[in-house]
């Protein structure tokens, strides 16, 4: 398996488009191809929006948490404390595109690739940074 960090770009997208995103997650629990990680931050970041997805993706509240559980029984919520030695690094990495520095800062921690749909992330971090549709070649290309 291959670990790879999580953020909340391609969890958001999971859940309002059940696109490429949501697809990854799908085949992943098949498959079992990747072992995701994600800084605790996501739960914060996701909850914080909730409504606004449930309302975007004209989904009930039920709807939002099968969903939503889905996605997070398949990823490692790790804390802080276990990357912050990272966090100026990738600080230093993505000067003002601060939402992702805790992401960077996991990956780089356990060295590893991240799963993001963030376009601005990969434009700064294009060798660890994969698109939901990378994502989904990994499991096509086998």
């Amino acid at each position: 398996m291959m670990l790879c960090v999580v953020d909340a770009n391609v969890v958001y997208s999971s859940l309002l488009t059940k696109g490429n995103s949501f697809n990854v997650f799908v085949l992943n629990d098949f498959f079992g191809k990747f072992e995701f990680i994600a800084p605790e931050y996501l739960l914060s970041e996701v909850s914080k929006h909730k409504q606004e997805i449930i309302r975007r993706a004209n989904i009930s509240e039920s709807e939002f948490e099968e969903f939503f559980e889905f996605i997070t029984n398949q990823v490692t919520f790790v804390s802080n404390l276990e990357f912050n030695d990272f966090l100026p690094k990738a600080e230093e990495i993505l000067k003002d595109h601060k939402k992702d520095i805790p992401y960077l800062a996991l990956a780089l921690k356990f060295n590893c690739n991240i799963f993001s749909g963030d376009k601005k992330f990969r434009e700064l971090c294009s060798e660890k940074v994969f698109s939901p549709k990378e994502m989904l070649e990994f499991f096509y290309n086998e």
